[in-house]
Order: C-alpha cells, then structure tokens, then sequence
C-alpha cells in the first residue's frame, strides 16, 4: 500500500506491504469505540495516528494533515483500514471484484 504526501514542497510516496495483527486487533477497538458517521477531532486525530503507526512513522500527524490533499483525508483513512482488514488496496479489491463478475456471466 502506498500514500503520497506533499512534504516540504516535494511529492514523498510511503509504502508498506503489509499490516500487523496488533492493527487489526486496535481497528476492532475503533469499531466498538468509534462512530465513524459521527467523528470529532479527537477521534480523528486518532485514526490519522493510527494510519501512521501502519505506515510505521515514516511520516507523522502533522505531515499526513499537512501533506495530503483535503479531500482525500477520509478515502485514505478508509483505504488504510481495508488494507489492514484485508491486506488489499480498495482497488485491488474493486479488480477482484470486476474479475468475479465477469466469470459469473460467463
């Protein structure tokens, strides 16, 4: 998995190739704790500590709200928590998906 971020002026691309246990177990403490519809700051400032700490602190909180664009602050958070679920990308999954269909109808 990979995430660009904008760091002093320089596009960096961080990259992991997989997730640990210890995430998935602390993303089952956010899904009991956390209503993710309904988030505030604090929650927030977790989960991006969290995708952090996935990324193994190549980067921290500062430079993920600082380097990435604001629209796509939530869709990473989310991509990161597919990937730690299921040690796949949103679009290698989505890939996954298109490929099973088109063998149904076949």
């Amino acid at each position: 998995m990979k995430i660009e971020l904008l760091i002093n002026g320089e596009d960096k691309i961080y990259t992991i190739s997989h997730a640990t246990g210890r995430h998935y177990r602390k993303l089952m403490e956010y899904d009991e704790t956390i209503d993710y519809s309904d988030m505030d700051v604090s929650q927030m400032d977790e989960l991006v500590g969290f995708v952090c700490e996935v990324f193994r602190n190549q980067f921290d909180v500062d430079e993920f709200y600082d380097g990435i664009p604001s629209h796509e602050v939530l869709s990473t958070v989310t991509d990161v928590f597919v990937f730690v679920r299921t040690g796949k990308t949103s679009e290698e999954l989505e890939k996954e998906q298109k490929n099973q269909g088109n063998e149904v109808g076949k």
